[in-house]
């Protein structure tokens, strides 16, 4: 009986109108994902990334570089076959993200067929998926929260699919999600505490079934365990714990302070999500526990997952940002497309059609904006700032390199850049890898005087600063040595002046 519904609903999939449907839905994804993808600049942590990716593909005995800095490698062990093929690293390292956004949009598809059975629901989730502006933002940056999205939907699917039908094969498939989620990012083991909240879609109460699946969580987790082990490979793996504390706050001291920072996180939380997932998703959401009593199950579980790390991560987070909810925002979706399949029942066709105008012309304008203008788009204070506004934004570092490699055809060039990691010196080095003649090195910040190793290259190497001008604390005197080649403002603020890179020539003798 299984083997003839599984070869039914292969049929139905291969059908040709839903085969039709699919090759639509994956290629208006990619389209999506792919137009423009170089518009932002280059930020901080993709700068990061992508350069432990390049010293990994070089130097296959660093392939647990991540380590030394506390964080998990899959992600970066991706972006190098990319790195291999396309010549842009930061186009590289994007595409991985791309990559793992589609693994979660086919996710998607297949939780809501299993859940549904509508193809009608399926294509709702997929576009939702596409369109929505939380997910569209970044799946198009070189950063690890794709993928770890795309293993919450996949850990979630089958889990689901373990409890319903408790078997060895999804045991071990589970645990090689729950595996690749731990060696993703932190937030990973979430997944296997996430697992109870399954339990109340369970239709049968035999206590044989609840055995199987408690010997299925205990192979998948031990199966994950073991590769999430693989990282003690690794000379750092301790790291990962202690670096961690310096984004949250050690449960016994958060308990100290509940209310803090707890409140303004959850304040924050509500405006990334009418921002990110537009009011009318939000309002999906908040609806949807009135949905069809047959879904309320899957619905109510499906809540749980988002809602127990997103209360956890707001109860004791230091650093909160939108990307790192990134990975409950997939299972959100699957909840507000419930909501919405279930009133299309209930309200009369004309009135139902002009609430999927309003959901997607909310999501479509503000889609398109991204796309094409993403520095006018509405995103939280916090993405704005973090992405075009701060020093974390890498404008200019893709000019930049392009002038350096003219000139290291006829010279032998040094490069000092404010900072020793992140969008300086990582985000010029990811551009100008593999050029001999282009020594880059990182003089610490803010720049006060003109660092020696500089000053002793200028004899026999032309020689460069670069620095941001907040950070640019030279005295007058310095300054006349200084050539300025060019500035790259960044968007300004909602008040005061806009800051800018600065771009310098260093002279032996003052020049102005």
């Amino acid at each position: 009986m299984a083997t003839s519904s599984l070869k039914n609903q292969l049929r139905q999939l291969l059908a040709p109108k839903t085969f039709l449907l699919l090759i639509f839905l994956f290629a208006l994804y990619f389209l999506t994902r792919l137009i423009n993808l170089d518009t932002i600049p280059v930020f901080a942590d993709e700068a990061i990334y992508i350069r432990w990716a390049q010293i990994m593909k070089n130097e296959p005995t660093l392939r647990f570089l991540p380590l030394s800095d506390g964080k998990q490698p899959l992600f970066m062990w991706l972006i190098i076959p990319f790195l291999k093929f396309v010549s842009d690293p930061v186009i590289a390292g994007r595409l991985t993200s791309v990559a793992a956004g589609f693994g979660t949009l086919v996710g998607l598809l297949a939780l809501v067929w299993y859940i549904t059975r509508s193809r009608f629901s399926a294509v709702l989730v997929a576009l939702l998926y596409i369109l929505t502006p939380y997910t569209l933002f970044f799946d198009r940056m070189a950063l690890a929260d794709s993928l770890l999205a795309m293993f919450s939907v996949w850990s979630a699917f089958f889990g689901i699919l373990l409890i319903n039908h408790p078997r060895l094969d999804l045991s071990l498939l589970l645990g090689f999600v729950l595996g690749g989620a731990f060696i993703t990012k932190s937030p990973g083991l979430f997944f296997i505490l996430l697992q109870p909240t399954l339990l109340p879609i369970v239709t049968t109460r035999r206590k044989t079934h609840f055995l199987k699946i408690l010997i299925g969580w205990f192979i998948a987790f031990l199966l994950g365990f073991a590769i999430y082990n693989i990282l003690r490979l690794g000379p750092n793996f301790h790291l990962i714990s202690s670096r961690n504390l310096d984004y949250i706050f050690p449960f016994s001291e958060a308990i100290t302070h509940p209310l803090n920072p707890l409140t303004g996180n959850l304040k924050a939380t509500f405006s990334w999500f009418t921002l990110l997932l537009t009011w009318p998703v939000f309002i999906l959401l908040l609806i949807a526990p009135f949905a069809n009593a047959k879904k309320s199950p899957y619905i109510f579980a499906l809540i749980f997952w988002s809602l127990l790390p997103l209360l956890a991560q707001a109860f004791v987070a230091k650093v909160y940002t939108p990307r790192y909810l990134l990975y409950i925002i997939p299972l959100l979706l699957v909840v507000a497309t419930i909501s919405l399949s279930d009133l299309s029942k209930r309200l009369k066709p004309r009135l139902f059609s002009l609430l999927l105008v309003l959901v997607f012309a909310f999501l479509g304008f503000s889609s398109f904006t991204l796309l094409t203008k993403p520095t006018q788009a509405r995103l939280p204070e916090r993405m704005r700032s973090g992405y075009f506004r701060e020093w974390t934004a890498g404008y200019g570092l893709k000019e930049i390199a392009a002038y350096l490699e003219q000139r290291s055809q006829s010279a032998t060039l040094v490069v000092g850049t404010e900072g020793y990691f992140g969008t300086l010196p990582d985000g010029l080095q990811i551009y100008t890898e593999g050029k001999p003649n282009i020594t880059v090195i990182g003089v610490g910040q803010p720049v006060t005087k003109l660092p020696e190793s500089l000053l002793n290259s200028l004899e026999e190497h032309e020689v460069y600063l670069l620095v941001n001008n907040t950070r640019n604390l030279l005295t007058p005197i310095e300054l006349t040595r200084l050539e300025p080649i060019a500035t790259y403002p960044r968007l300004p603020p909602l008040s005061g002046e806009a800051e800018y890179l600065e771009f310098f020539r260093l002279h032996l003798h003052p020049v102005r």
